[in-house]
C-alpha cells in the first residue's frame, strides 16, 4: 500500500538498493533499510553483471559461467538481506547483466521503483565499478531521486533516524521536487529542516540576512502545509564563495543528516565526463552525510 505524504503528496512505495557488494554499497544498505521502514516500502535488492568481464558471451563455458554469476550474487544478497529479517512480501531480489547504468535505470522503470540507493568509493579508479563513476551516472540519469552514500559518510544512519535535514537550493523562491522531498522527510522524521542557499556572486554584508528574508518567508509559503509543525524548525541560511565549500562548512559543524538537492538531468556521456568541479560530485565524495539528489 502506498504510504502518501498528506502534506506534499511525496510517496515511497519502492525503494532500490543497488550493490556491488562493496563496503562502500554494504554501507548504503542500512540507510536503504531505514527508509524503506520508515515509510514502510518494499525493497528491491539489486546487482547487475558488468558483461565487460565476459569476452566470449557466445560459447557455452562463457554462457555457464555467467550463469554461475548470476546465482553467485543470489546467494550473497540473500546473506545481506538475513539480518534485516524481512518478512517475504517486503523484498524483492533483482539479479542482472549489461552496461550497469542502462540497466540500473532499466530496473528503475520497470518496477517503478520512488527512491533509489547507492554508494560510492568516489571516481577514482572505479570506472568499471557500480558504486564509483557509474554511480554519479545513475542519480543524472535516474527518473526518480537517488540516495548516494559517500565514502565520508557514517556506515549507519544516526540513532533515531535523521534529526537534520539540509536543502540545498539555487534559487529562492523555490517549489522544485528537492524541495518537496526535503519538506516530506523532514516531516516524516519530525526533524529540522535547513533551507540554505550560496551566491557565489556576491559578497557577505551585514545586512544579508534582511535582503533576503522575505524571499525565505515565500519558500515556506509555497512548500510547507499551513498549520504544520515543521514550520517551527525550519531555518534559512545563506553561504557566499564556491557552493560545495560552504555547504559541507554548514554540514561540519550543524549535524547534518541529510543533503537535499536538485540535479541536472544529462545524458549517459555527460555524466561521466562531468567535470570534478560540479557541486552535486563534491558533495557526494566529500560529505560526512548521505546525499539526495532529484532531477
Amino acid at each position: 500500500m502506498k504510504t502518501l505524504d498528506p502534506k506534499t503528496g511525496i510517496s515511497i512505495e519502492n525503494v532500490l538498493f543497488a550493490t556491488d557488494f562493496s563496503p562502500a554499497a554494504e554501507a548504503a544498505l542500512s540507510y536503504a533499510s531505514a527508509v524503506a521502514d520508515r515509510y514502510q516500502s518494499r525493497l528491491y535488492v539489486a546487482h547487475v553483471i558488468n558483461l565487460e568481464s565476459f569476452d566470449l558471451l557466445e560459447s557455452e563455458s562463457a554462457r555457464i559461467t555467467l550463469q554461475k554469476a548470476h546465482d553467485e550474487a543470489q546467494r550473497k544478497i540473500t546473506q545481506l538481506l538475513d539480518p534485516l529479517h524481512l518478512p517475504r512480501d517486503r523484498y524483492r531480489i533483482v539479479v542482472a547483466d549489461g552496461a550497469i547504468s542502462e540497466v540500473l535505470v532499466e530496473i528503475i522503470q520497470r518496477n517503478h521503483i520512488d527512491l533509489a540507493v547507492l554508494g560510492t568509493h568516489g571516481r577514482r579508479a572505479f570506472k568499471k565499478l557500480l558504486m564509483g563513476s557509474i554511480a554519479e551516472e545513475v542519480f543524472r540519469m535516474a527518473p526518480c531521486p537517488v540516495l548516494t552514500v559517500g565514502p565520508k559518510t557514517a556506515s549507519t544512519p544516526s540513532v533515531g533516524g535523521l534529526r537534520h535535514i539540509l536543502c540545498a537550493v539555487e534559487f529562492v523562491p523555490d517549489k522544485s521536487k528537492a524541495a518537496q522531498y526535503a519538506v516530506s522527510l523532514a516531516e516524516r522524521y519530525s526533524a529540522t529542516l535547513t533551507v540554505i542557499n550560496v551566491r557565489e556572486d556576491m559578497p557577505a554584508s551585514p545586512n544579508t540576512a534582511e535582503k533576503f528574508s522575505e524571499p525565505f518567508e515565500h519558500w515556506i509559503r509555497d512548500n510547507v502545509a499551513s498549520g504544520s509543525d515543521l514550520r517551527n524548525r525550519i531555518r534559512f541560511e545563506r553561504g557566499f564563495g564556491p557552493a560545495p565549500d560552504s555547504i559541507l562548512d554548514f554540514v561540519a559543524k550543524s549535524a547534518v543528516d541529510m543533503i537535499v538537492m536538485s540535479v541536472r538531468q544529462l545524458d549517459p556521456v555527460m555524466a561521466a565526463h562531468l567535470p570534478k568541479s560540479d557541486t552535486a560530485y563534491e558533495l557526494v565524495t566529500r560529505a560526512l552525510c548521505p546525499v539526495l539528489t532529484i532531477r
